[in-house]
């Protein structure tokens, strides 16, 4: 028995040995990249194509309201698609147009009641009539515009206000709300609560 075990235990450190041979010998892969973390580097965009979407919306937005004034109401971004949302009264032109300017990224449109010309000339009456509703009994706490759409005016109390503002505004498109303070935040809010925006 021990005859027979000595060979065998001889062999062993041999084969150990051939095996380390041929794996330094063997061809061995470049060293690869650390695989890319699912967190992005914030000086980077999230989506690939952010910045050619945001940067067109600029184009179109600086462009349209000065070209077609009575059909442009705004444009929206959706980047995760890489697409820029335009919303205009249908003219003919427009559309073409406006892909033109902006050739790199993909465009679609929908349709607009109101230019933004319109909405905005709307917010700015009401905005400005704040003191009066306030002497009769209305408090007025916000008005902004959906673009393309109508006019959104938050109160203390929507169902009694709507009425009376309505009628006190007969030619534009309005959508009651119940109002809300808006207050503004801090810096000591953004640190201590940084999941609001």
């Amino acid at each position: 028995m021990p005859r027979r075990l000595a060979p065998l235990l001889l062999a062993l450190p041999l084969l150990a040995l051939a095996a380390c041979a041929a794996a330094t010998t063997a061809p061995t892969t470049p060293p690869q990249p650390p695989p890319a973390t699912a967190t992005p580097d914030p000086g980077q965009s999230h989506w690939s194509g952010q910045e050619e979407v945001v940067n067109a919306a600029r184009v179109v937005d600086e462009a349209a309201p000065l070209r077609w004034p009575e059909a442009y109401a705004g444009v929206a971004v959706d980047p995760p698609a890489r697409v820029l949302l335009v919303q205009r009264i249908p003219t003919p032109g427009l559309d073409a147009a406006v892909r033109a300017m902006v050739p790199a990224v993909t465009v679609r449109f929908t349709d607009a009641r109101y230019s933004k010309v319109v909405l905005d000339e709307w917010v700015a009456d009401i905005s400005a009539d704040f003191d009066y509703w306030q002497r009769r009994g209305v408090q007025l706490r916000n008005v902004g515009a959906e673009p393309g759409q109508y006019v959104e005016v938050g109160t203390d109390d929507p169902q009694r206000d709507a009425g009376k503002i309505q009628a006190h505004y007969p030619h534009m498109t309005l959508r009651m709300v119940q109002g809300v303070i808006a207050v503004p935040a801090t810096a000591a809010d953004a640190v201590t609560q940084p999941g609001r925006r």
